[in-house]
Parts: C-alpha cells; sequence; structure tokens
C-alpha cells in the first residue's frame, strides 16, 4: 500500500468525504503536454474562420453573445414541462438540452487528430458541469451511429472557469463533416442549484499533435509497456507486452533504488490478435515496488506481492466510488441529500425510494444492483475481519448503508420496490412535476435473490443479534414468497424492460433459486432447503454441455451454459452479467451437500466450467481478458430470448448478428467464439469480463485450482493497464485514467466504467477518448463486482499462504 495514498484516506475521514482527484496521471494531463505539429482554428474570440458560418441554436434556452463577442449558450436550470415525445411519468428524461451548432459541406478532416475548444461553463449549484461536443459525419461511416453512441464526447468541466478541452479524434470517422455542436443538458435542480445556467466559448481548431493514441484494435502503441499498473501476485504469473520494442532485452527494476533485481528477453509471440514483444518475470517474487526498462521506455511503478499489497489500495478506491455515489445522503462536494421526492406506492403506503447507492452516472437506481453491491462489501469485509480492523469497520458501515435500502424498499408481503429511471436531479419536493415513481413488484426472482443475501448477510452480523435475526427471518419469509409466485407463474413473470434482472435466463433463475436455497440451509440446517438446493441446480446442470460439441480441429468443447434445457441457446451476457451465480449455486450446494447421490455431479459441473474458462483464455493471448464464449449461428431465430438479450434494437439485429459472428472464430458449422459479445446498443464488457473472473475464481478456490484464480485475477489486471490502449480503465488507480460518463455526480476516485466496446460488428477492442453512454458510463455495480473477485484472491492467501505457483 501507498503511504501518500493512505494519507488522503485518513484524511478523508476514512472516506466519509470523496478521495481527492489526482489528475497527474490522467490521460487528460499527459495530452496538455503533447506538442502541436499543425493547427486550423475554427473559432476564436467571437469570429469563425470558415467562411459565412454562423454557430446556430437548437433545444431548450437560447444563444447570445457577450459584450466582447463570445457565443453564450443559456436557459434555466430546469423547465415547467417534459421534453416533446418524452413519456408522461418522466421515466428516464431530464428537461431537454441546450444546443449551438456549426455547419460545414462535407469538410475532410482527415489530416488532423485532435479537436481543441475552451469552454467556460456558469451553471450555479449544478454538481457537474458536464457539457457534449459532437460530431455529423457525412461520409464512407456515418456519424452519429443508428444508436446515437458514436461522435459525443461529454466532458465534466471546472464551474466558473475557462477550461480547455483536447479530444483525440483519430478514431472518429471524418472525412465529411457537416456538423459540430456544442451543448449541454438541463438535469433539474439539486438542493443548491441556481435558477439560470450559461456556457461560453472562445476557441475552436483543429489540431495535428505527437502522441498518436490508439482507439481501435490489438496492437498497441509501438515501443510502450502494456502491463498492470496495479501489480501482480507475487505467486501468479507477470507478463508484460509491448510492440515494436526497439531492443529484446529488459529489466525489473526497484522502484526506490533503481537497481536491477531481474533481467531477461523478449519472447515473440504470433496469435491471430497479432505479432507481440512478451516479457516474462514470473520467476521473480519477492515483495516491493517495481517498474519495467528496456532502453529508453520506462513503465511506471507497480507492487509484486500478495493480494493485500496489490490490491488494498484499490478496495478504498472502489469503497470511495461507492460512497460518492450514495443516492439520499449528502456526499461532500457531489450533492446533498438526493432524491427524497422519488417514491414507491404500495397499497396505502408511500416511502421516499431514495437510499443505498445511484447505479450509474444518471443516477437511477436498481434495487438488485444495491443489492448486490451491498453483498460484495460485506463478502469483502468478511476477508479483512482480522488483518484490517479500520478497512473492516468501514466495508462494514457502507454495506450496513446498503443493506437499509435493501429493508426499507420490502414491504413485507413479496413486494418490494424495485428501480426508478431519474437521470436527474429532483428539489426533494413530493407533489411538483419533477417527481419520479419507482416500481413495485411482486416478483419470485427478486425475493429467491435477496433471501439468498439476506441469510448471507445473517451469518455476518451475528454481533448485531437483533438485526441478524430479523435478516434470516424475512429470508425465510422472501424465499417463500418466492416460491408460491414461481409455482404460479413460472419462468412467465418478467420484470419490466428496464430493471436489470430483464435479461435473466430460465437456467440463471435456477442457479438463483438454488443458491438462496443452499444459503438458507446453511443458516436453518432445515432439510426443506437442502432439497429444493437440489431440485433448482438439477435443471441448471440440464442447461450444461456436459458431453460437449466437437470443433473443427477435434477438439471438444464443453462446460458452458444454455438458457434452457433445450440447449438451442447459449448463454450470454452483454451488459448486466451474472454468469457467477451458476457457480456459486454449484459450489454452495455442493460445499452444503457433500454426501448427496447428486455430489460428484455438481462438482463435475464445476469443473467442467473450470476447463471452459481455460479453453476461452487461449483466444485472447497475450491479453488477460477472457473471451465472451461461444455462439450458435441460429440463435437470433428464438425471438423471445434474443429480445430477452438485446435491448433497443431493430430489423437491422438479425443481419447485424450474422455478421458479428462471421468477426469472431469459426469453430464448426453450428458455433463461433466471439472474444466481444454480439451486442448493439448496450456496450462495454467490464461487467462481462468480471462476472467470469468471479465464476473462475470460484471455481479456482474450490477446486485449489491456481490457473482458475490467476486468469480471475488477469480480468483486474486488464481493467487496470493490461490493454492495448495502455490506460487503466479505474479512475485514480494506475496511470493514464480518462474523464468518464459520470454525468450528474463527476469523476470520483475508484470509479468504474461499463468497458471497452467494439466498433459496429467487429471483434476487436475499441475505446476512443469519446465520452459516452453506456460503454464509458460510471457503473456501481462494477466496483462491487471488483470487491467480490479482490475478495477471493485474499482468500486464496489465506488459504495457500506458502504455496509455490506452478502455473
Amino acid at each position: 500500500m501507498m503511504e501518500s495514498f493512505m494519507k488522503d484516506v485518513k484524511q478523508s475521514g476514512y472516506i466519509h468525504r470523496p478521495l481527492p482527484l489526482r489528475k497527474e496521471h490522467s490521460l487528460e494531463e499527459e495530452q496538455s503536454r503533447q506538442s502541436v505539429l499543425e493547427e486550423r482554428l475554427l473559432y476564436e474570440d467571437g469570429q469563425l474562420f470558415t467562411g459565412m458560418l454562423e454557430w446556430k441554436h437548437r433545444g431548450v434556452g437560447e444563444l447570445g453573445c457577450t459584450p466582447g463577442g463570445l457565443a453564450v449558450l443559456s436557459s434555466p436550470t430546469r423547465m415547467p414541462h417534459w421534453p416533446e415525445g418524452a413519456p408522461a411519468d418522466g421515466d428516464y428524461v431530464n428537461f431537454g438540452t441546450a444546443w449551438m451548432a456549426a455547419s460545414f459541406q462535407g469538410e475532410n478532416w482527415d489530416q488532423y487528430n485532435r479537436i481543441t475548444v475552451e469552454l467556460l461553463p456558469d451553471f450555479p449549484g449544478v454538481p457537474n458541469a458536464y457539457v457534449m461536443i459532437s460530431f455529423r459525419n457525412e461520409g464512407v461511416i456515418p456519424i452519429p451511429d443508428i444508436y446515437h453512441r458514436e461522435g459525443v464526447h461529454g466532458v465534466n468541466l471546472n464551474n466558473g472557469e475557462w477550461n480547455i478541452v483536447h479530444l483525440n479524434i483519430e478514431a472518429l470517422p471524418r472525412d465529411a463533416i457537416t456538423e459540430l455542436s456544442i451543448s449541454y443538458f438541463l438535469n433539474g435542480k439539486e438542493r443548491v442549484t441556481g435558477d439560470r445556467m450559461s456556457l461560453q466559448i472562445r476557441l475552436v481548431k483543429l489540431e495535428s499533435v505527437t502522441g498518436h493514441e490508439v482507439s481501435k484494435g490489438w496492437l498497441p502503441k509501438p515501443g510502450e509497456f502494456i502491463y498492470s499498473h496495479s501489480g501482480y501476485h507475487r505467486s501468479g504469473s507477470k507478463t508484460a507486452l509491448s510492440v515494436q520494442l526497439p531492443e529484446s532485452a529488459y529489466q525489473l527494476r526497484d522502484a526506490n533504488t533503481g537497481g536491477v533485481v531481474y533481467s531477461g528477453a523478449t519472447e515473440k509471440l504470433n496469435s491471430s490478435l497479432g505479432s507481440f514483444d512478451v516479457m516474462d518475470f514470473s520467476a521473480f517474487n519477492t515483495q516491493g515496488r517495481y517498474y519495467l526498462q528496456s532502453g529508453d521506455t520506462v513503465s511506471g511503478a507497480f507492487t509484486i506481492g500478495d493480494a493485500e499489497e496489490v490490491w488494498h489500495d484499490s478496495i478504498w478506491k472502489s469503497l470511495n466510488f461507492i460512497f460518492c455515489e450514495r443516492c439520499g445522503y449528502p456526499v461532500p462536494g457531489i450533492h446533498g441529500s438526493c432524491h427524497a421526492d422519488v417514491i414507491a406506492k404500495h397499497e396505502d403506503t408511500v416511502i421516499s425510494f431514495n437510499g443505498g447507492w445511484h447505479d450509474a452516472g444518471d443516477v437511477s437506481q436498481q434495487l438488485i444492483q444495491t443489492a448486490e453491491v451491498t453483498f460484495a462489501l460485506f463478502e469483502m469485509a468478511e476477508k479483512v475481519k482480522l488483518r484490517d480492523e479500520d478497512l473492516y469497520l468501514r466495508l462494514l458501515e457502507e454495506g450496513e448503508w446498503g443493506l437499509d435500502f435493501m429493508l426499507k424498499t420490502r414491504f413485507g408481503d413479496g413486494y418490494r420496490a424495485t428501480s426508478a429511471g431519474i437521470t436527474r436531479w429532483t428539489d426533494g419536493r413530493i407533489g411538483n412535476m419533477d417527481d419520479a415513481e419507482a416500481r413495485v413488484h411482486k416478483q419470485a426472482y427478486e425475493n429467491f435473490y435477496c433471501a439468498g443475501m439476506e441469510a448471507y448477510m445473517h451469518s455476518q452480523l451475528m454481533k448485531q443479534p437483533s438485526i441478524s435475526a430479523h435478516l434470516l427471518r424475512i429470508a425465510l419469509e422472501d424465499f417463500q414468497y418466492a416460491l408460491e409466485q414461481f409455482e404460479q407463474h413460472g419462468f412467465d413473470e418478467k420484470p419490466i424492460f428496464w430493471e436489470h434482472t430483464y435479461q435473466t435466463s430460465e437456467s440463471l433463475y435456477m442457479a438463483t433459486a438454488s443458491w438462496a436455497a443452499s444459503m438458507l440451509y446453511e443458516a436453518t440446517g432445515n432439510t426443506r432447503y437442502a432439497d429444493k438446493a437440489a431440485e433448482f441446480i438439477a435443471y441448471v446442470l440440464e442447461c450444461q454441455e456436459q458431453e460437449g460439441i466437437r470443433l473443427d480441429d477435434g477438439t471438444i468443447l464443453a462446460g458452458f451454459f444454455y438458457r434452457h434445457p433445450d440447449k438451442r441457446v447459449v448463454q450470454h451476457f452483454n451488459h448486466q452479467a451474472r454468469e457467477h451465480l451458476y457457480l456459486m449455486a454449484l459450489a454452495a450446494v455442493h460445499k452444503a451437500q457433500p454426501s448427496h447421490p447428486d455430489a460428484e455431479k455438481w462438482l463435475e459441473a464445476i469443473r467442467l466450467y473450470g476447463e471452459y474458462v481455460k479453453s476461452l483464455a487461449v483466444y485472447t493471448l497475450p491479453y488477460p481478458m477472457l473471451a465472451s464464449g461461444v455462439y450458435h449461428t441460429e440463435e437470433y431465430l428464438d425471438e423471445r430470448s434474443f429480445g430477452y438479450q438485446h435491448l433497443l434494437t431493430d430489423h437491422r439485429a438479425t443481419e447485424d448478428y450474422i455478421e458479428q459472428l462471421k468477426n469472431g472464430v469459426k469453430l464448426n458449422d453450428s458455433y463461433y467464439l466471439k472474444r466481444f459479445p454480439v451486442w448493439f446498443s448496450f456496450k462495454g464488457n467490464n461487467a462481462i469480463i468480471m462476472s467470469a473472473g468471479k465464476a473462475a475464481s470460484i471455481a479456482g478456490l474450490y477446486l485449489n485450482d491456481l490457473k482458475l484464480l490467476d486468469i480471475a485475477e488477469g480480468q483486474l489486471h486488464w481493467i487496470v493497464g493490461k490493454n492495448p490502449f495502455g490506460q487503466s480503465l479505474m479512475y485514480g488507480e494506475g496511470y493514464r485514467y480518462a474523464q468518464q460518463y459520470a454525468v450528474l455526480g463527476g469523476e470520483m476516485t475508484g470509479e468504474i466504467p461499463v468497458g471497452v466496446q467494439t466498433f459496429g460488428n467487429e471483434d476487436e477492442p475499441y475505446w476512443p477518448q469519446f465520452n459516452n453512454a453506456t460503454y464509458k458510463e460510471v457503473w456501481t455495480g462494477n466496483a462491487g463486482k471488483w470487491l467480490s473477485i479482490v475478495a477471493d484472491l485474499y482468500e486464496m492467501d489465506f488459504k495457500n499462504k506458502a504455496f509455490r505457483w506452478e502455473g
């Protein structure tokens, strides 16, 4: 752990105030030092340098000029009505957008790779001064795309001062630019927000700069190290990579003294992803801080040690992000006690649906997402309980905040308040037009899942007997409510489109129910729950590919799951991801009932899945990111499951599905391997790889398989820099982290976005600087998944303190 960082933690009151943003290692700071080779002014001090073009106004508010001639866009901070075409109840809408736009006659900007804009926001009391820079291209590749994700860059600005914004446009199709626009959202009024807001602009210029950034593909920038910025487990694999490294020799050096502690030569790896120079220093296992050097190329410092040394700081940073996303609580420097006027109604009662944590940058709220983060906090707390009292108590405290929301939103008769689409600040006064109403349901799935979590947290709070006893009591009630609903409706009782459990398949449903039953059996010893756990897991085993499919190369691939026992559609995740629930269920039922007649089948299912994960890992070497998985060529013909898996698609989805498969790896006439999911409007794979990583860590711990644990840790490595872009995707951890779509709350140390996407129907990583939903939207659930994997890495060290790595 870093002493300077722990000083920040202590000064935050152990994070009852947000940690500072350390921007000195950010991508934006690096950009500010790039040399400009060529530039072209488009607008400066009130003058357009493109003929007779003028800024034109669209949307809310008005466009005018300052006394000095600068364009200024202004508007109220909220409107007395929703925008035209918005839902009548204001679900997932704000109060509109104010725009100023300049038109071009199909200009080719290919010779420039950066645009620089200078902006002054005057947004009184707005928690985050968020502004969008958007492009329209009408050339070979139209921008925006059909889902309106591409060509929009959101910027988090310093309010009340001039901001210099640099945007890398290397990956932007720009052969026929017809519009450049600047805009901002009217996101409503928080406690201290003023009545009006304005935005001035004084400079726009195109530039050609040094420091070319990689935005797409598997090959990193030539001559740079790609490595885990946080570091490596001393007993795990430790590799870094590069391309076109000038020298083959490299050294691992002590970060304090500069002395060489290990020397080696790169090994050439030629794969379907490209040709790489790989540095393997797995043989070195002395704890400390180090950096890599080859000739003049030097990496940043990183840690080698046990999980506690490598990942300790990231736990605090994840905790900071989660704290900053608290809803209904005054987060210093971000917002007041928000969203008291988001309400849930049931029979004759009304509650404020605030509490827990906002689910993302849009400050909406999802019960299950808060519940899963709560579970992860308790899971992590359990692992540090005897080693780090300060961290343990703070994790427990934050977990209890989430638990309070779980209890608050439970009506006690099987009904729960489950979600609210907000995407705005509200004034806290119940009864006026900016209120939102939460959805209230009596759903079997939510009750099964919450029952399992309640039973687990009951066991973690034994020193608080009143709440522990209450948790067990309601876990039993909720499980019974779920059984009754399931017996009545089966799988046909689906949540609404926008809820985060909408994609749940039949097999995942049964895995969740089995896990919940095992948690209750462990808590009560009542064999009724053991029987239910075995009954439900039998359904899951029917959905696993156990015989295997024969590939064109003669090998057999098995262990993955289908959505249904008919085995027509493979289980995939492309946004929300809960693959780990299969392994949680299998490990729990086997642990609870090791003498059951089917116990060996359960254990074999875990082994099969572990081998499947190992086979996936091969397709993305030398990167640690797990491939998405296998797809059947005709899955799109199952309209029912296709509609559950893919949101906001149109008639083009079928053709796009086929094209996306063909861009993957053909395994045989019926199956393809995809490194990234088949997806459409909703892209980004951090939740997907971390859920698969958690499944791997569960299997690894249960089977004592260090290779699986290494694969699990590799998903964290990908996020903190071991990716083609050399960027840490966790803000404030490692190096070259960039602004993210934290649109309403602003940047937060420890935030993790939805994740790396693909361009169009391609199957290779795409990570432009463009900052937009969904791929760059910060997502609280990802912090929970991060903690859940780290918890298993801590457990690995506890169980195997003296093991020797043999993988």
